[in-house]
């Protein structure tokens, strides 16, 4: 990332001499291609699809006024929420679930039903949902850049078993739950039996990772071995579980063996082609902007429009848009400081209108309908299947490994963190038909329920400082990852502007240990 590696592929100015001159002409070329390439074919279809905006203007002007008045209610209370979660030692994204559902028919549309129907009536709950795609698009994208790729290598063995218990035992547990009961009660009409299985054992497996980096700092764990083994595994484990999402949303066309073959042979084509062919480019893109004030000035749109054109193309090919985002977040160099600031104010931007996509899904929930017994009991087996599948899956495993059974709890309880990315993988299977809005509502109590309890109960636990990973007495002590050099001041945390607590730290220590997280 040095200076002078950045000059020799990317010279501040084009040579004077007419054959360098040409010559650098055709390696920016070559640069901007894939760029322009990718964005273009998105944008394709992305542009009809955001022109359903302008037809806000066919109910009168009266409706884009209470189309921007509901986005105002939805981003003050939501931020209210979030504030309210930060006060009482909860992640801000709780609170602005919790905020998003109850402006739903779950609180609002009991105690003011005329008025709440009035506000998200049908002529704008399309133009919201459209916002709140959008929105989703560019935090899986975020979720995609700031995966800590540097920590998923050389990981040893012990990760190896966890990653591969944590993920593998709950999805089972998902699957055997689903055939078991939720099938019979739960599946769609029209939905075959292998998709729905395949969603509710993804389901099952979900681990948030931004919303544990948060949870891990406000508890001092950051930055010690047990906390450094909990984010590795959740960063692997959150990347299996999105393949495992591609394979459960391609199996949707299970109608036709060859439609579901071609939408995978697209994906892996096009995964293939944003690797080889536009990741290289972004770099050498990037590394030109950081010489360059006006390339600088465009990268902003670059990174925000490859994002949309990516989620757009696969949404094309037959997935969900936000794998798309997601595969062109992981390509995003993490050593260019022009990416890491970039990053960090895109993450700004979503973390104000992020409660817009809460107040979709919350306008979707309506937790009265769980008042059926069988519900409740569907609810209460949901939710104890992911806890102990979770918790009890990784605290064996890392008891095996020979922790101590409180770091190997620990662990367990970090892993049964779902969060936010729970929440964008449910709202995914509902909007593609997988699941109904009663199994919906079950799953969206359950990531509720299992993101809360992180924090208390690591409390509780007292995992202790830097050092807290302990090895039984006998045992070969094993690194749990390998330690990261120490980042760049201009290093910041992911994630840090809608996970974190509004509370300014007394010191710079809670800064440092989130600067600790090098990619």
């Amino acid at each position: 990332m040095g200076t002078s590696e950045g000059a020799a592929v990317t010279p501040q100015s084009p040579p004077a001499s007419p054959p360098a001159r040409w010559m650098y002409v055709a390696r920016m070329s070559c640069v901007l291609a894939p760029i322009v390439a990718l964005i273009t074919m998105g944008m394709i279809r992305f542009i009809p699809t955001a022109a359903q905006l302008g037809r806000l203007g066919d109910g009168g002007g009266f409706l884009v006024v209470k189309f921007l008045l509901a986005i105002a209610l939805i981003i003050v209370v939501g931020s209210l929420g979030g504030w309210v979660a930060g006060r009482i030692g909860q992640p801000r994204v709780v609170g602005e679930m919790v905020a998003g559902i109850a402006l739903g028919p779950s609180l609002f549309g009991q105690f003011a039903s005329g008025a709440q129907q009035w506000l998200f009536s049908s002529q704008l709950i399309p133009h919201l949902s459209l916002i709140a795609q959008l929105t989703v698009v560019v935090f899986v994208f975020l979720l995609g850049a700031n995966l800590p790729l540097g920590l998923l290598r050389g990981s040893g063995r012990r990760v190896t078993a966890l990653v591969v218990g944590m993920v593998a035992i709950p999805t089972m547990s998902g699957i055997l739950l689903a055939g078991g009961i939720l099938s019979g009660l739960y599946r769609p009409a029209g939905v075959g039996l292998v998709p729905f299985l395949l969603f509710v054992g993804v389901s099952m497996g979900v681990t948030a990772f931004p919303v544990l980096v948060r949870i891990l700092d406000e508890h001092g764990l950051i930055r010690s071995k047990i906390g450094m083994l909990g984010l590795t595994a959740a960063g692997i484990g959150d990347a299996i579980a999105w393949g495992l999402l591609v394979v459960a949303v391609a199996a949707i066309h299970d109608d036709s063996t060859t439609v579901a073959i071609r939408t995978v042979a697209l994906l892996i084509v096009f995964a293939v082609l944003v690797w080889l062919v536009f990741r290289p480019a972004l770099r050498r893109f990037l590394i030109f902007a950081e010489q360059n004030a006006a390339a600088r000035a465009s990268s902003t749109p670059v990174l925000l429009l490859s994002a949309v054109g990516g989620a757009f193309i696969t949404d094309w090919i037959g997935v969900h848009a936000i794998f798309g985002a997601f595969l062109v977040g992981m390509s995003v160099p993490r050593e260019n400081v022009l990416v890491r600031n970039l990053t960090q104010a895109i993450e700004r931007g979503v973390a104000v209108i992020l409660p817009l996509f809460f107040a979709v899904v919350g306008l979707n929930v309506q937790i009265g309908l769980l008042r059926n017994p069988q519900d409740l009991l569907a609810c209460g087996l949901v939710i104890m299947t992911a806890m102990v599948s979770k918790i009890g899956t990784t605290t064996l495993i890392a008891r095996l490994t020979k922790l101590t059974w409180r770091d190997s709890t620990g662990l367990g309880i970090m892993m049964n963190c779902r969060g936010l990315t729970e929440l964008v993988v449910i709202t995914t299977g509902w909007s593609l038909g997988i699941i109904g809005q009663n199994l919906f509502v079950i799953f969206v109590v359950m990531t509720l329920v299992t993101t809360m309890m992180t924090g208390p109960l690591l409390g509780w636990l007292k995992l202790g400082g830097e050092d807290s990973l302990t090895e039984t007495a006998g045992s070969e002590p094993e690194p749990a990852v390998s330690e990261p050099s120490q980042p760049s001041r201009a290093r910041q945390p992911a994630f840090n502007s809608w996970e974190c607590d509004d509370r300014q730290h007394p010191s710079a220590t809670r800064q440092e240990n989130l600067e600790h997280l090098e990619a």
